[in-house]
């Protein structure tokens, strides 16, 4: 071989070597590289996402359903002596939402509820004063007013099983929810002295019977995601056998406040949603929840304010819970 020819040969491969030996040491210091496929089958070369990613949502919501309050006689053999059903027909809420996302395995989120304005309701009360017998008193107060709604929800979802499309993930959280009533007005049926044989009306103008009603609970359950292209779907079921409830009711009229109590009641909810992706940012979520706690039995205390007298009923109430929301969200992630 000719000595320039020899002279460049060498002076080439000793430039590929210094061009191999800068990019080791480039990938060293940046991290690990990524290889995705480009367009047209073409291998392109990038640096992985970060591990962590934080999104924030807010959302609007649209919420009916209905709780059960309850006056028992324990000395009766557990009579039942009242029964209010206080209903929600449709209540707007406003949502926010945050979650941290580690490594897809682990998430820590918090979903909170509020309602935008008062909503719209009905309450029936229905009161038995012969035991064992029909009901004897009956009151309809079409003119409700939902002036209470919050529903907070905080968790951790750990993914024990992850393909490239399917995960499955096991749930641990805090949940509150408070709802709270105000009836005006109404029409009745009393039983005075024979049997439901007077009939009335209160003017709407007057307030005559509030409520509000309080359920925590420390839950676990099993959630899914399953991603499809530019589709999430997530689902969960979780359920809690340590319930506790609040509740306090006004009775007007009779300036009597009652404050009860309960724990170790169950709950259950289930909620469903899905996701489309607008961009790598933004994400837009239709969704829909259920709940339900069952009626939990508790203590309960009469105040008598006119008089200054307290009673005390254990078990003597009642009051369980059910809701329906549907939600459309808006997602950043950052």
């Amino acid at each position: 071989m000719k000595p320039k020819k020899l002279i460049a040969r060498s002076t080439s491969i000793v430039a590929a070597s210094l061009l191999v030996c800068s990019w080791t040491q480039v990938a060293s210091a940046t991290g690990p590289v990524a290889v995705a496929p480009g367009r047209g089958g073409e291998v392109v070369m990038g640096q992985q996402s970060s591990p962590v990613r934080f999104s924030v949502e807010v959302g609007a919501g649209y919420l009916t359903g209905e709780s059960k309050e309850l006056v028992y006689w324990p000395t009766q053999g557990n009579h039942k002596a009242s029964e209010l059903t206080w209903a929600i027909d449709n209540l707007f809420m406003v949502g926010v939402g945050a979650s941290l996302k580690v490594h897809d395995w682990m998430a820590v989120n918090f979903n909170g509820w509020i309602k935008a304005t008062d909503g719209e309701g009905t309450m029936d009360d229905y009161d038995w004063m012969v035991r064992g017998g029909d009901w004897t008193d009956w009151s309809h107060h079409e003119n409700t007013d939902v002036t209470e709604g919050s529903i907070m929800d905080f968790n951790v979802e750990f993914s024990f099983v992850r393909t490239d499309v399917v995960a499955l993930k096991a749930i641990t959280g805090y949940k509150r929810d408070n709802f709270g009533w105000e009836a005006y007005g109404g029409e009745y049926i009393y039983t005075e002295g024979g049997f439901r044989n007077t009939t009335g009306a209160i003017s709407d103008s007057i307030a005559t019977i509030g409520y509000e009603q309080t359920f925590t609970s420390l839950y676990f359950g099993l959630g899914m995601a399953a991603k499809f292209n530019n589709f999430e779907l997530n689902s969960r079921f979780i359920y809690s056998p340590l319930v506790q409830g609040e509740a306090t009711d006004y009775h007007y009229l009779r300036n009597l406040v009652t404050y009860d109590e309960g724990d170790d009641g169950d709950m259950i909810a289930f909620d469903v949603s899905g996701s489309f992706l607008i961009n790598p940012q933004f994400t837009i979520e239709v969704g829909y929840s259920y709940q339900r706690y069952d009626m939990m039995q508790g203590d309960s205390e009469w105040h008598f304010r006119d008089d200054g007298v307290v009673y005390y009923f254990a078990d003597g109430a009642g009051m369980d819970q059910t809701s329906s929301l549907l939600s459309v969200s808006l997602r950043y992630t950052f």
